[in-house]
């Protein structure tokens, strides 16, 4: 037992005495330096992939957004040509009813509505008077009918330019009834 307990205690072995065959291969020192360098980037290439993968799925990502605003723009711009177009249509049709309105004052000579002179025109007939047509033209309303006297055809003219609303009330054309109770005809002018 001593011999063996001896033993455990020179465990060193020099290994120089051994044969070539038997003895462990060294590495030279640029052989260690070089697998410490590949050791070294790898650990420094696997963060630099996955950032430049990280980098080029953003840069992806922003210039997918980046066309989207383009289209945006140019949707925007044609919208702002477009409204900019309707503008100076509804300039044009503002400036072409205003011209309108302009032209209907000369013509019909005053702003009232036609409506309430030809309202006017039935109550204040008379008895023995028809009313056959009523014409406008550039503000000037002629009236046509028949009468069973010059009396009748006269009391209308009168009860017209009373009325308040004519003026200048002409009787332009009367006829006489040809036989007793026939109807004679009329034609008055007025401005409204």
């Amino acid at each position: 037992m001593q011999r063996g307990a001896a033993l455990h205690r020179n465990t060193f072995i020099d290994l120089n005495v051994l044969p070539a065959a038997l003895r462990p291969h060294r590495y030279a020192g640029w052989y260690a330096l070089g697998l410490a360098a590949v050791v070294f980037g790898c650990l420094l290439l696997v963060p630099t992939i996955t950032v430049l993968h990280s980098a080029s799925a953003q840069t992806g990502r922003l210039g997918g957004q980046l066309a989207a605003i383009n289209d945006q723009l140019n949707a925007a711009e044609m919208t702002i040509g477009e409204e900019r177009s309707l503008y100076l249509q509804i300039n044009a049709a503002e400036s072409a009813i205003a011209a309108l309105k302009a032209e209907r004052v000369a013509l019909v000579g005053s702003a009232r509505p036609v409506s309430q002179g030809l309202s006017a025109l039935f109550p204040t007939a008379p008895p023995g008077l028809s009313i056959k047509s009523v014409a406008m033209s550039e503000g000037k309303i002629t009236i046509a009918g028949g009468a069973s006297s010059a009396a009748a055809v006269i009391t209308y003219a009168t009860a017209l330019a009373q009325a308040g609303g004519f003026s200048d009330v002409t009787i332009t054309s009367l006829t006489e009834p040809a036989g007793p109770g026939g109807p004679g005809t009329f034609e008055i002018q007025t401005t409204w």
